[in-house]
């Protein structure tokens, strides 16, 4: 019988257009998936209550935080657009064969630099520089499964499996 308990990201790695230039990166902040929102009130509702627009998002921001101060930060900025790859191995263990097993992680990342914080310069401390990124394309793959991706200028949305603005898409003449 299988028990498979998910325990940690047991080490990840970061390519930034392709390279493998985030050694310094203490972690990335991944940005929240929330639905954009409108408020739905008249007749034939009791009240007022905020209406998902479904597969539209809020802003998905994305943070980077190193360290020191170091070039691949320092050149994050300015609005430059970017290419992120990350690659995580989670480890797991199953109980009900008594072993420990992993699972890759992906996530794919597409935006542009918002800014950049260079922190602080102290002797013998951490600077705890950062990026902050605005996300247009965002995906999340599991064990080579596409769970999650999020296409906002391609108008994609698919949540398990399922494009969920497919009818928006052919209905705006886009398909």
């Amino acid at each position: 019988m299988a028990n498979k308990i998910p325990e940690f990201l047991n080490d990840m790695r970061a390519y930034l257009e392709g390279e493998d230039s985030f050694i310094g990166v203490t972690n990335i902040e991944l940005p929240e998936l929330s639905s954009m929102t409108t408020e739905v009130t008249g007749i034939g509702l009791a009240g007022k209550l905020d209406a998902p627009v479904r597969g539209h998002f809020e802003s998905m921001e994305v943070t980077f935080n190193w360290r020191t101060i170091e070039e691949t930060g320092l050149s994050i900025i300015g609005g430059e657009a970017f290419a992120l790859e990350l690659y995580g191995d989670t480890q797991h263990f199953d109980g009900g064969v008594n072993e420990y097993g992993h699972e890759q992680v992906r996530v794919v990342i597409r935006g542009r630099a918002k800014s950049y914080k260079p922190g602080t310069m102290e002797a013998g401390k951490t600077a705890d520089a950062s990026n902050t990124l605005e996300c247009h394309y965002i995906k999340f793959e599991v064990g080579g499964k596409t769970i999650v991706e999020i296409d906002k200028f391609g108008y994609k949305a698919v949540i398990n499996g399922v494009d969920i603005m497919e009818a928006v898409r052919r209905n705006i003449g886009m398909s």
